[in-house]
């Protein structure tokens, strides 16, 4: 499958104009497909394709009895600070008004401020930026209703694209008012992922990171991302558009002790700590999302250690540090409802559903959770039409991977009536109340 997906892959890129969204793929277990680390070639080809990967999806048994004990909610802020917190949230922190209210969006207690201090729930797709060709791309989500999008800058040469170029295109977007997450994305492995010289050259595994940044390798890809973001014309960009860029300071999280275990949960939160006092140390002034443990699919790490995380963040407004995260609900497998839900609910036979935990975990924390949901099996599946309604109900934020800029439209695979849920329902795209600030 890999070399097919090459084979078919590489002559796109050459075409530029046509690069379809690529996703890392979810599974009940750890999976092998492609990733939005960018360790190999993106399989987002077309729905075909992306089912065939999903396919070979490689599977590990789960067997973490540890997860089967009453562990109970060990998360430093108690249940009485969280549901405090989230009424608080209900009172405006800045009058309404001129996107003159602030400089930067906003993180108030759970909620997601614009510069006119105006609420925001985002709801949108997720696009890799390969291309410059993309204003029509631009258009059409605006068109749909979508007030916000996630940008996956590709850095690899074979794209050919430039600062000037994203500043082209993050340009068009913020014209829309669209709030935008901003990620890097690489994926030329078999040439050793070579990014453009324009944006600063390199081979994007063998960089040398920041000074504490750990390793820079394809087993250890976050220093790698921290050697890009301290580039200037990065910098510059997420500067220069500030007011509606949220960066997103570490993706899905690849490390080394085992994800399922406290080990890892507890490295991905040491690693999380660091990229924040990176990002801050480095002038950066935009509000950060950090990815969730187990490639983004671990909830109660967000519940457990989400507050001891963003403690660390030197930027703060109103006393609320500037962190959030983000969670891929990619739970139609069975192993995610009872693992989770186990941890979560403190009892070893928890069960939680996607829907269900984004109303009794996401929305009562005291920081804003940012939700994946897709249509790939097994991801979220035909599950995603119980996490759109629920997301609405709760105001909660959430971003579709993905956006196919071939067909303008939201990738759907199987599913007929997937289009027309996310993007023309009122839970949906349409529904969206897009922000008053732009340029």
């Amino acid at each position: 499958m890999t070399k097919l997906l090459k084979t078919i892959f590489l002559p796109l890129f050459s075409l530029l104009a046509t690069l379809p969204g690529c996703s890392s793929t979810g599974t009940g277990q750890l999976d092998t497909s492609p990733k939005l680390d960018g360790s190999v070639v993106p399989t987002t080809l077309d729905a075909a394709d992306a089912q065939s990967t999903t396919a070979d999806t490689q599977s590990t048994t789960k067997s973490d009895t540890g997860r089967d004990r009453d562990t109970g909610l060990t998360t430093s802020a108690d249940t009485g600070r969280a549901r405090d917190a989230l009424a608080a949230d209900t009172r405006p922190v800045v009058s309404p008004g001129a996107c003159t209210a602030s400089d930067d969006i906003q993180l108030i207690g759970n909620q997601i401020l614009d510069m006119s201090g105006t609420r925001f729930v985002a709801r949108g797709p997720e696009i890799v930026v390969a291309s410059s060709n993309l204003t029509a791309a631009i258009d059409a989500i605006d068109a749909t209703g979508a007030n916000a999008a996630r940008f996956l800058l590709t850095l690899d040469a074979a794209n050919g694209m430039t600062p000037e170029k994203f500043d082209t295109l993050l340009a068009r977007a913020v014209s829309k008012n669209l709030i935008l997450w901003i990620s890097l994305y690489t994926w030329n492995g078999d040439k050793g992922n070579p990014i453009a010289a324009e944006l600063g050259g390199g081979n994007f595994y063998s960089l040398t990171a920041p000074t504490g940044a750990g390793n820079c390798s394809s087993k250890t890809p976050t220093a790698c991302y921290l050697a890009v973001w301290s580039r200037d014309w990065l910098r510059n960009l997420t500067t220069k558009y500030k007011g509606h860029i949220i960066v997103d300071a570490m993706q899905e999280y690849i490390g080394v002790a085992n994800v399922e275990s406290e080990a890892g949960r507890t490295e991905w939160a040491d690693a999380a700590k660091a990229n924040i006092r990176w990002f801050r140390s480095a002038g950066f002034t935009n509000p950060l999302e950090v990815m969730t443990n187990f490639q983004g699919r671990d909830l109660y790490a967000i519940v457990e250690k989400g507050e001891s995380i963003r403690s660390v963040d030197s930027r703060t407004i109103s006393g609320y540090p500037q962190t959030m995260f983000g969670w891929q609900a990619y739970w139609s497998g069975e192993s995610y409802k009872t693992t989770q839900g186990s941890l979560l609910l403190g009892k070893s036979n928890g069960r939680l559903t996607a829907a269900e935990a984004i109303h009794q975990f996401v929305v009562t924390q005291a920081f804003p959770i940012q939700v994946g949901f897709d249509a790939y099996n097994p991801d979220t599946g035909a599950e995603y039409v119980d996490q759109i309604n629920q997301s609405a109900t709760d105001q909660s934020h959430w971003l579709w991977w993905s956006w196919n800029d071939g067909s303008q439209d939201v990738a759907c695979t199987s599913h007929p009536e997937c289009s027309a849920t996310v993007i023309k329902s009122a839970n949906g795209f349409a529904g969206a109340v897009k922000s008053t600030c732009s340029l």
